[in-house]
């Protein structure tokens, strides 16, 4: 295919990494002048006309690999000046990280794609790739590849962390969030929730903790499924006599469909980055009409925190009404109510609801 290089090209790409972190999916072009042994480039294309960066890459990485782009994040810009068979080429490039479902659309071995109805083999790159025998365009997306999962092994590291703390102090956890009947802080939010339900209605409950939430939802005539990613508090749950399942939101088979999912004081632990992928995997699992409620810490930016209902380190995000009415909406929730709450410690809370 014929590209006119006489003008700047502004492009959207996406850093697209293996499931163990090592890799990054390319395309393989041919061999030209300047690279006899032909290149590797970032899979995506350019924007059109009226179409935002973001948009562009979605539409990009569906057209060539037939696959949907979830939660894309802005990585950086990249001006790549080069030339391609003696012609010079300018580009203004927007790298998106996020992840692709179906998941294992691209195999291991790489595999053949389209685009523009031409044959476009798809490979692994090594992000460590100092030794690759061929370049990699645009200039500087390596070090972009190799800077998300530096940042992704540090959000590991304060999510092992946030799990420890939890784990370490899963009962001083339930003696200090535990209430007398009827006293619960949420009680108004849980009575809604559950009125806006039919009767006997399957609620997901994401972090249960040590279950509070889940017997008021009960007591209200609702279905619960106990979740928490914290193996302590479902070991605690299910020595309650519950069933209770070890569950990660962001990677773990979330079943369903279910008439609500309630998240109460647990999706802050997310990053910003996380949180709309999650809130769509949510929206997913529910049924038409069915409703959420999400709490979280109203605030800006994040941190590790040592304070609270326990001692160790746990990583908060915190959120300000129209960043997060604007992350459920996208994740296609509708009806996007948030109540903003005095908390006892201070500070407030953000309750959203919403339909799905």
């Amino acid at each position: 295919m014929t590209v006119d290089r006489s003008f700047i090209r502004v492009k959207a790409m996406a850093i697209l990494l293996s499931t163990d972190r090592t890799q990054h999916a390319v395309s393989r072009l041919g061999p030209s002048e300047e690279n006899p042994d032909g290149f590797h480039r970032l899979i995506g294309g350019s924007v059109e006309l009226g179409e935002s960066s973001e948009i562009a890459v979605v539409r990009e990485v569906a057209e060539e690999l037939g696959a949907d782009l979830v939660a894309p994040v802005l990585l950086g810009v990249l001006e790549n000046i080069f030339e391609y068979d003696g012609e010079l080429g300018h580009e203004i490039v927007f790298v998106y990280g996020g992840a692709i479902e179906p998941a294992d659309t691209i195999p291991p071995e790489g595999g053949m794609f389209a685009d523009n109805g031409e044959p476009m083999p798809v490979e692994w790159r090594p992000v460590q790739d100092v030794d690759a025998p061929i370049p990699l365009y645009p200039k500087g997306s390596g070090h972009l590849a190799r800077r998300v999962v530096d940042a992704m092994t540090t959000r590991d590291q304060q999510r092992a962390a946030t799990i420890a703390t939890y784990g370490a102090d899963a009962q001083e956890y339930a003696d200090a969030t535990a209430h007398p009947s009827g006293t619960n802080p949420l009680n108004a939010a849980l009575g809604e929730f559950a009125a806006a339900l039919p009767a006997s209605a399957t609620v997901l409950e994401i972090g249960s903790g040590p279950g509070r939430d889940a017997l008021e939802l009960e007591s209200l005539g609702l279905r619960v499924r106990r979740t928490d990613i914290t193996p302590a508090f479902v070991e605690m749950m299910r020595a309650d006599g519950h069933d209770a399942d070890a569950l990660d939101p962001r990677t773990d088979p979330l079943g369903g469909p279910y008439d609500g999912v309630w998240a109460s004081a647990v999706l802050l632990h997310l990053s910003r980055d996380e949180m709309p992928m999650v809130l769509k995997r949510l929206h997913a699992a529910t049924l038409t009409d069915g409703r959420l409620f999400v709490s979280v810490k109203e605030g800006d930016g994040e941190e590790v925190s040592t304070s609270g209902n326990v001692h160790g380190p746990r990583f908060f995000t915190y959120w300000r009404e129209p960043a997060l009415r604007s992350v459920a909406e996208a994740a296609g929730w509708l009806d996007v109510q948030i109540a903003r709450t005095a908390s006892p410690r201070g500070g407030h809370w953000l309750g959203l609801s919403a339909r799905a």
